[in-house]
Formats: C-alpha cells, structure tokens, sequence
C-alpha cells in the first residue's frame, strides 16, 4: 500500500480535532483568555458564569499558572549543542550556524510563547491538555534560513501509530470573507500535512466551523501555493510535545493534558468569591440619609420637563450615595432626631472574603502541580535559605522536571531536523547531514552557592569525596568533558602532579629509585 494513503483524510482528522476542541480545548482556553463571553459559553449548567448577575468578575489564575508554568521550564533556557554523529564531539562550526539560525528565530521568546500555550492547552503543538506545535517551514527565495513557526494545539492534529508519530495535520485560516455587518461568512482554510519526506498541502472553502469543500488546484496555484514540497529528509519537519502525561479525560490518548485538568470548578469558585467580596465593597459605600423634607429642586429645574427629575441635595455632589427619606409623619419619633443627616456605612466582610479567595487560590495552584510558595502563598516574611525554599517549592520543581522529559527529546530532534533541511537548502553555511543537536535543561533544583560551598568545606575537611565529585556538586549541569577539565586545572593550579605520593600506598611510600636505610633486621643478616 502506498505509504500517502496510510494517514488520515483532512475531512477524518478535522473532525477529530473539532471534537477534541469543544471537549477540551474551548472550556481551558476560555479560562486562560478570560473573555466573559467565552466564559458564559463554555460554562457548565447553573454554574457561576451561567447565572444572571450584573457583576462578575474573572481572577486570572489560569493565565498565571501558564506564565509561571513557562517561567519556570524556560526562565533559564537549556543549552544547546551541536555535536557530530560519529565522535560525539562539539562541531564548531555546525555550532556558529546553529546559534545564527536560533537567534534569526528569537528562539528563546518562541519557547516560552509554546510551553504558555501548551500549560493552558494540553500540548505543545499541543493540546488535550493542550498541545502546541512548533514545526518548520521556509522559503529561500526571501529568507536565510529555516523559520520556526508556533501553532495553537486547537489548530493542529498529531496522527501516531504504535506510539510514534506518523505525520501531523495543521489548518490554518488564511482569509476570511466578511458581510456588510462584519460577521464571518466564510473562510479560506490552508491545510497542510507533514509526514516524513514531503508537506502537503491543500485549500478548503468554508466556515469557522466546518472544513468545507476542497478548492481547484487553479485557485490553490493563483495564491502561489505549491501542492506538494519533498524535504530531502527521512525526519517529520513538525513536532508534538504533550504539555504533561496522562491525560485523564482521554485515557490512554497521546495528547497531554491541560494545567488546569479538573480545576474549572474551583475556578469558577475563586470568580464567585471574589465577585461577592467586589460586591460588597460596592453595596458598602458610604451613604448619607437625608429628610426628604431637605431635598430641593435647582432654579433651572422649575419649570417644563425638568419638573419631572427629583429633588436634590445642596451638597449631593460630594456624596457617593444619597437616600432620602420621608420623615413629615413624624414616624422616626418628636425628638428632632427625624431632622438630622445621617450618615451610613456597612462593614466589608473583607477578611472572610480574603481567607476564601486564598483557600481556593491554593487548592488550584496545587491541583496544577505547584507549590503555593511558587505564587507569593503562606511566605512568612523572614528570610530563608536556598535549601530550605527549595525543599518549599518541591511540588513546582518536580512538575517542571516531568515536563522537561517531554521536551528535551522533542527539541533535539526538531533541531537536528532543522540543521538537515539547513545543509540542503543553504549548503556551505555550516550546516551537514553528520550533525545533531543536544539539549541540555541546567537543574531543577537551583544551586544555593553559600549552601553549596559550606557542604563541599565540611566534605573537604572530612576527606570523603574526590576533587571530581566536588566539582560534579559544584557544577551539575556540567558534562564529563567539562568537569575533566576543571578537575585538571585545579591540579595544576594546586601543584598536584604526576610526582605526588601514590595513593594507594599513602603518604608514608618511599619514593622511587630511592634506597632507604637498612632495617635493623637486615643489618644483622
């Protein structure tokens, strides 16, 4: 069977993708935007958002968790190498050309843009949890190099067979054709395959909804797209990186899942909360209760259609609230007590209100797999260690450590592609088909060097490591080449040489070609 025919028709994977969408993707991206309209939409039955009320109010803790989320995968970026296949070692200038064609793609703003979008969304083309996709694509004729590209998981569908990626399918609005009113009528959609080898790609006519039907190959070449493109490479020029594993609504599904996986109740919750707490601020406003027998209409107010306004106060300018009461009854009792102004202000159940916002602020952060701390919870305001936040923020290091598992093989080999298609579409720049990328994440666990330093002195002084287990404790990014190194410069530096004493028989070993005095023993044979 040709391998073409072995993936899914457009029409299979949109509809695949349209019912992952609204399952998934419109209910966390709703949340993430914060958009009223798209909250009220996406909202469950009855819930908060559902319900009438003037007031509402959304706390944007699901764009926070994805900032920080991104912060803290990509707030120190990875280092990145190119080494050769064969000896794995360095390659210079496969290296030069690598960091030319990452800063022409500001990678480092592209990587923290992905991992947002995929902590909100599921993936990193990337979505049910959501994925985002990053894939390549170029032009020679304008650019210097191959571009990196983001794409949303909610427009992309990654097709695997037998746990490994087979092609992924994107669709992309091109145009849109708009009514005298401004409302979408209709869309050009691009829709674009990439497999191993080839990119296809295809227009489709039809609404924001649907696909629509497929336009004539005459339409497709007046928009100067080309049909199909060969890349000259064995390796997919797209990538799909699962925000974290195992999405639970889709079990056993590839795609990842959202930050915000089973938190939209406590969500909604946290907007409810902190609605009634604005609620109350408003309703607490201070009010002065005026006899209305004191209300007086203004000189121009006399006459015509302005008789039909209220009375006012003299002085209701300055007053956020006036009440006027009816008192000529004399029903506040003869005491005078009914002539007076008086003034009104309700408590704000302002402590209650913040206890609740927090509680349910913690429960969300950590149900999203990180530590209160990590967003500004339950910090006394006392100084503290490295180690000592360190071991406070556990929960947060060790989400971003999985997630890094996901990325770092994705990353390599969306780089090494990169370099390939680089060789064969600007040969001479650097780049070769003998050359991969290596990807680097320094660790979880942010060295403390005053914490560090005091335990390498307290093993130093106890003799229980050697000079390369310290400089490994010293530096854990480091790779064995490095540390070997360090280790050798410090010898030199120490005037630790080939002449030092041998270990093994300590520092009491006679030196060699050395004769030493005869033992009384031997004097005596």
């Amino acid at each position: 069977m040709d391998e073409q025919t072995t993936v899914l028709a457009p029409e299979q994977a949109w509809a695949a993708l349209m019912a992952h969408r609204s399952a998934y993707y419109a209910p966390y991206s709703a949340v993430y935007c914060g958009a009223e309209k798209a909250l009220r939409k996406t909202a469950k039955p009855k819930s908060f958002w559902r319900r009438a009320s003037k007031q509402k109010i959304h706390v944007p803790i699901a764009a926070d968790i994805a900032t920080t989320g991104s912060d803290l995968l990509f707030g120190e970026h990875p280092k990145i190498i190119c080494v050769d296949d064969m000896k794995e070692q360095p390659n210079g200038e496969g290296q030069k050309r690598l960091e030319e064609i990452l800063r022409i793609n500001a990678m480092s703003a592209l990587l923290n843009e992905a991992a947002e979008s995929a902590a909100a969304l599921g993936l990193f083309f990337s979505i049910l949890g959501v994925p985002f996709v990053l894939f390549i694509k170029w032009d020679v004729l304008r650019l210097s190099c191959p571009m990196i590209r983001v794409v949303q998981g909610d427009d992309a569908w990654p097709e695997y067979r037998l746990g490994t990626l087979r092609a992924i399918h994107f669709f992309t609005i091109i145009e849109e054709e708009r009514s005298a009113s401004g409302n979408v009528q209709s869309v050009i959609r691009a829709y674009e395959l990439y497999e191993p080898k080839r990119i296809s790609t295809r227009l489709y006519r039809g609404t924001l909804d649907s696909l629509g039907a497929q336009m004539s190959d005459d339409e497709v070449q007046k928009l100067g797209i080309e049909p199909e493109v060969s890349t000259g490479t064995d390796e997919i020029l797209a990538v799909h990186v699962p925000n974290i594993k195992p999405n639970r609504m889709f079990r056993g599904s590839y795609m990842g899942r959202s930050d915000y996986d089973n938190l939209r109740d406590l969500m909604d919750a946290l907007d409810e909360s902190y609605s009634s707490w604005m609620r109350d601020i408003r309703l607490a406003k201070a009010r002065l209760i005026v006899p209305a027998q004191f209300l007086r209409r203004k000189p121009e107010e006399m006459f015509g259609d302005s008789m039909n306004r209220p009375p006012t106060f003299e002085f209701d300018e300055d007053v956020e609230t006036l009440v006027a009461l009816d008192t000529q009854s004399g029903s506040l009792g003869g005491d005078g007590e009914s002539n007076k102004i008086t003034p009104s202000q309700f408590s704000i159940r302002a402590d209650e209100h913040q206890k609740t916002c927090v509680a349910l602020v913690r429960e969300i952060v950590t149900g999203a797999g990180y530590s209160p701390q990590t967003f500004g919870i339950d910090i006394e305001g006392m100084a503290q260690s490295g180690t000592a936040l360190r071991i406070r923020e556990k929960k947060s290091y060790s989400t971003c450590a999985k997630k890094q598992t996901y990325w770092q093989d994705t990353l390599e080999g969306l780089l090494t592609a990169m370099l390939h298609l680089d060789a064969r579409l600007y040969p001479k720049k650097g780049s070769s088909q003998e050359i991969h990328v290596h990807v680097r994440f320094p660790g979880i666990f942010a060295s403390d060097m005053a914490t560090t330093s005091s335990t390498i002195e307290m093993i130093n002084r106890a003799q229980s490591a050697s000079v390369q287990t310290k400089v490994r404790m010293l530096h854990p990014d480091w790779d064995e080449t490095q540390v070997a190194a360090e280790v050798k410069l410090i010898y030199e530096e120490n005037g630790i040489g080939m002449d030092e004493p041998d270990a093994r028989l300590g520092d009491y070993a006679p030196l060699p070609n050395k004769q030493h005095a005869p033992l009384e023993d031997e004097q005596e044979e």
